[in-house]
């Protein structure tokens, strides 16, 4: 027997109407229902309370949230179930929508029926994706434990911090992390090799490689590591939680900002995902998820937390790094990390 997904479902409620077998309008409001896939746990959380639950209200437009643990993961499974998934959308990082799009995974957005994108940065809307949130990264540390003020990128190198460091693994963060190397280092996206060099200085300080947010917290908060290498400004929101000995540098001389992205899987509900993805790119929702979540809000007209402020001053010099291509070598980049470095 072949699979039966919900698209299915209202092609014969559509078909038994037609016939007089079925009342295909209180179906119809029934089945109002869209799919996200997205992370759970304080982004799940923000989420609902921000963008789903408000816009339930304003559209009667339900929605429900497809547990994922990374978009690399999700970009797999879409890839061997390709047209026999029935969701919507999904909350992503450049590199994995970008290889997405490539697969041919996604529905083009409608851009001209988002109000609000026009109060977002320029190429931050398009038929491929939309940009929900900015997520500067830095390094957090344990300020009783570690034997100095971390300041700077290349303290990571510093003797003082042999075995206290957790890094993250070669596509952790989609790779970010090797990019910032490289860059500091004098390399590129396109030349990670200064990049290898530098992690090679930093490999005596690294004790453990972590796969997500959860361990990285989880981790720090037991002290079995007194200091996150890299690691977004929301990990340190929920370590803050646990005591004020937890520090956020945003380190010298740039810290990288990703773009979190939500993109129209193949198959979707397209007017109901459209309005959806309108209302969470709305200033309202913007300035609401991005204080809950501790990220830089995409809207231009949202305001900016005191709590983000603080953590990330306005000084603060971003670097955006190229991360479609950075999506075209994340798989031997992460094959050399860990032949390397791990």
């Amino acid at each position: 027997m072949g699979t039966f997904n919900r698209r299915d479902f209202m092609k014969l409620a559509a078909a038994c109407g037609a016939v007089g077998l079925a009342d295909t309008s209180s179906l119809m409001a029934q089945e109002k229902l869209l799919k996200i896939i997205a992370w759970g746990g304080s982004y799940g959380e923000a989420m609902r309370a921000n963008w789903m639950d408000p816009f339930a209200a304003q559209s009667g437009i339900t929605s429900e949230i497809q547990l994922q643990s990374s978009s690399m993961e999700t970009l797999a499974a879409l890839r061997a179930n390709k047209g026999r998934m029935d969701d919507d959308l999904w909350l992503s990082a450049i590199s994995p929508a970008t290889l997405a799009m490539r697969d041919g995974l996604l529905e083009p957005i409608p851009v001209d029926k988002l109000a609000n994108a026009a109060h977002l940065p320029e190429n931050m809307a398009n038929e491929n994706f939309v940009g929900v949130w900015n997520l500067p990264y830095g390094i957090i540390y344990n300020s009783e434990t570690t034997p100095f003020e971390i300041r700077e990128w290349t303290d990571l190198k510093d003797e003082r911090l042999k075995g206290k460091i957790g890094a993250p693994y070669g596509a952790n963060y989609n790779g970010l992390f090797i990019a910032l190397l490289a860059a500091l280092a004098g390399g590129d996206e396109k030349n990670v090799d200064p990049g290898f060099d530098l992690a090679r200085e930093m490999k005596p300080n690294f004790s453990v490689f972590t796969t997500s947010d959860a361990e990285q917290v989880r981790l720090m908060s037991s002290g079995e590591i007194d200091v996150i290498a890299f690691t977004p400004v929301s990990n340190y929101f929920s370590l803050r939680k646990a005591g004020p000995q937890f520090r956020f540098v945003s380190p010298k001389p740039f810290i990288p900002v990703s773009i979190n992205n939500i993109v129209m899987l193949k198959g979707a509900d397209v007017e109901a995902a459209t309005r959806f993805i309108d209302f969470a790119i709305g200033k309202v929702a913007q300035e609401g998820i991005a204080k809950q979540l501790g990220c830089l809000p995409i809207n231009t007209q949202a305001a900016v937390s005191p709590e983000l402020r603080e953590a990330v001053p306005a000084d603060t010099q971003f670097r955006y790094m190229d991360e479609p291509t950075i999506s075209t070598q994340l798989a031997a980049w992460n094959d050399r990390w860990q032949q390397e470095i791990q």
